[in-house]
């Protein structure tokens, strides 16, 4: 079983039984790939020159 296969049989379930996207206002995102850009990472959210 994977990641995405525990989240999907297991906390998601868990999550709406608990109330999270079942409430008004509530609501339960999934995680946004992202790119991995060049460059070290230097703190803060900020990236060195890529060499």
């Amino acid at each position: 079983m994977n990641e995405a296969e525990t989240r999907t049989e297991h906390i998601d379930p868990a999550l709406k039984t608990a109330g999270w996207g079942v409430v008004e206002g509530s609501k339960i995102l999934r995680e946004k790939s992202c790119e991995i850009t060049p460059g070290r990472i230097e703190g803060f959210g900020r990236r060195g020159r890529n060499r």
